[in-house]
Order: C-alpha cells, then structure tokens, then sequence
C-alpha cells in the first residue's frame, strides 16, 4: 500500500480588516481669486475754507510777511505798505502779546498796529 500523504490543514480562517479611509475632504467651492486693483479716492463732500487772498484795499496798516515772534514778544519780518520803512524792508517791532497769528492785525507796546500775512 501505498502512504497516503498527510492531509494539509485548513488555512486558518482570516477576518477581513478593512482599512480605514479617511474622511472625505468637503469640496468649497472656493471664491475665485480676485486681483487687487486700488479704489479711487473718495470724493469729499467736506467744503474747504475759502483761498486768502492779499487786502487789496489800502487800509494804511503796514503789513509784515515772512515774519516770526521772538522770544521778547516783539515780531522781526519784512515790511509792506508802509510810510516810515521802505517795502522788503526787515523790521523788529516792540513787544506784542504772545500768540500772533497769520492773518490777524496785532498792537505793539508802543501803540502801533501792524498785519501779519
């Protein structure tokens, strides 16, 4: 007689695993790309300030341009419309309350008045 060869085992039975997917990605819809392009300047509704123009009315006050205050109260600039210093003339003036501003006409110590453009 001839041997029967062994009988093969069964396979061992396998549990099927299946492996994790993973999670769908959500398709965005996705805004299209936008190029920057700069927006023009407002228009402004504010109303400027009326220009300034010189007085062209001769009112016999000298005027004083390119002036400054110093540290004494007096006021160094060049003349205008004067009778007593000719026109561009650099002039210092007696002490004047502190705080002169451009456009206002202001009195020295000594009682003269002078405006400040």
């Amino acid at each position: 007689p001839t041997p029967t060869p062994p009988k093969a085992k069964p396979a061992p039975k396998r549990t099927f695993k299946p492996t994790p997917t993973p999670p769908k990605a959500t398709t965005k819809k996705s805004a299209p790309k936008r190029t920057f392009k700069p927006t023009p300047p407002k228009a402004t509704t504010k109303k400027s300030a009326p220009k300034r123009t010189a007085v062209t009315k001769n009112d016999g006050i000298p005027i004083l341009k390119q002036w400054k205050q110093n540290s004494d109260g007096s006021i160094t600039g060049k003349v205008s419309n004067s009778k007593v210093f000719r026109t561009g003339q650099r002039i210092s003036t007696s002490p004047v309350k502190t705080g002169a501003r451009k456009g206002s006409v202001v009195t020295t110590s000594s009682g003269s008045k002078y405006r400040l453009m």
